[in-house]
């Protein structure tokens, strides 16, 4: 009988896995990404929270803005970026202040290896085939700008030099990977003409509408519904054709996540996964997806394995 694709006892051969090493698992490379996650630096509410938790109910934090003590973690994450040479082929970011200025700071103005030809072009970067400006060729003598130059505000807002689009991946704004919800006017979003004036390098098509009508201030998101929020971000990530992606976003989106993962695991990896993330940290984690689903949104993509290599004939070099 010739071989085939199909194991001929898949339920034996799943036992005998289970029970010589049930953590292992092997997935086409093709159907795993790594995602490097972060939080922001250090905002102004934060600050404020630590002195006095009942600060973060203050209107005077809305939307918070970064320190310039977060400015300078995400500045040093980005040296860090660029001495590892960490391949980045797109940026999300959370709509809030404070992630948008780390993942600017922490991403922008650098030279990445990427992963793929997707870091040269933002052809992909909505999921549309609509071309952004976050991308400029190294003999562009004005690149266009991720972020405008900012004036300093006393208490709430750091001045500062506008941000190159240079050299950088795309970036992109998502809804989904925002910070936990409701009740605290700093996780409230500004409108969003105001983050394209004043981050004209991101793209905002996945931020609607104009004002914040899931923020509201008598309810806040509870653990369940954030992890449903979280979990529903993922599944996004892992239908993107890009393989290296950095995610700026925030503590608690964070921790509610990632606690759905890892469950079982040895007790090292549950603390990388589930421990709250210090401002301005990073970790990467490996997502990997082989479900019926996710191989069709991969194909629709066009992403493939430039890493295979047909044998027999293809190896053979023969016409075939």
């Amino acid at each position: 009988m010739p071989p085939t694709n199909s194991v001929a006892d898949p339920e034996d051969a799943e036992t005998l896995r289970k029970s010589v090493c049930p953590r292992l698992s092997l997935v086409p490379v093709r159907y795993t990404k790594t995602i490097h996650f972060v939080r922001h630096g250090q905002g102004f509410h934060n600050v404020a929270g630590h002195i006095n938790h009942d600060n973060y109910k203050l209107w005077d934090y809305a939307d918070a803005h970064l320190t310039a003590l977060g400015w300078e973690q995400a500045k040093n994450l980005g040296r860090h970026v660029a001495a590892v040479k960490l391949p980045v082929d797109l940026v999300v970011v959370a709509p809030l202040q404070r992630a948008l200025e780390t993942a600017v700071a922490a991403f922008g103005g650098h030279n990445y290896s990427s992963s793929s030809s997707n870091n040269s072009s933002t052809e992909n970067s909505t999921g549309t085939g609509n071309q952004s400006s976050t991308v400029s060729t190294v003999g562009d003598s004005a690149p266009p700008l991720l972020m405008m130059a900012q004036e300093g505000l006393s208490g709430k807002r750091v001045a500062h030099a506008g941000i190159s689009c240079r050299g950088c991946p795309p970036f992109i704004a998502h809804e989904m990977c925002r910070e936990h919800i409701g009740v605290h006017p700093c996780d409230r979003r500004s409108a969003v003409s105001v983050y394209k004036q004043r981050f004209p390098g991101v793209d905002f098509s996945l931020v609607a509408p104009e004002e914040d009508v899931l923020w509201t201030a008598d309810h806040r998101e509870t653990k369940d519904e954030i992890r449903r929020r979280g979990l529903t971000f993922l599944k996004w990530i892992a239908a993107r054709p890009e393989r290296h992606i950095a995610v700026v976003t925030h503590s608690s989106f964070l921790h509610f996540t990632l606690s759905c993962f890892g469950q079982g695991a040895a007790e090292a990896v549950q603390g990388e996964m589930h421990k709250w993330y210090d401002n301005c940290e990073m970790r990467s984690l490996a997502l990997t997806d082989d479900s019926d689903v996710a191989v069709a949104a991969q194909a629709a993509a066009g992403v493939r394995d430039e890493w295979h290599f047909a044998g027999g004939l293809h190896a053979s070099g023969r016409p075939h």
